[in-house]
């Protein structure tokens, strides 16, 4: 066998074991990226441990989702304001009433927009009188 044969060959199967391995440790640096990142989305924590901090926010009439998120994240109670934003989509919340609403910095992204959901404080003690 010829010496410069087996040195092509082998060094083209080197080749193409390094592909391999560098499609495989690509693949899964993106898949646990893509993992950690619906994890946020779906499994989010609050900002600090229980019992937090509650936080009045003042909301004026047509704020949007992007500036309620840049507010919240200014003022601590969530972390990542492009998480927020598409929590937006996943617990189906496009507008916000205006008024003032407590948030507290341990509460979850879900729970913040059960807040949202419900309306500010004043409609809240405005049900309560009525009923």
């Amino acid at each position: 066998m010829d010496k410069s044969n087996t040195s092509k060959g082998f060094a083209n199967v080197s080749v193409k074991i390094c592909k391999y391995v560098i499609m495989v440790v690509v693949i899964v640096i993106c898949a646990t990226a893509a993992f950690n990142f619906g994890s946020s989305i779906f499994y989010s924590e609050g900002v600090d441990p229980a019992p937090g901090t509650d936080m009045p926010v003042t909301v004026k009439e047509g704020t949007s989702i992007d500036a309620l998120a840049d507010t919240l994240e200014e003022y601590g109670i969530i972390k990542d304001t492009t998480i927020f934003k598409i929590q937006s989509y996943v617990y189906d919340t496009k507008s916000i009433k205006p008024g003032t609403y407590i948030f507290n910095t341990s509460k979850s992204g879900e729970e913040i927009y059960e807040i949202i959901k419900e309306g500010p404080e004043e409609n809240k003690e405005d049900k309560k009188k009525s009923e």
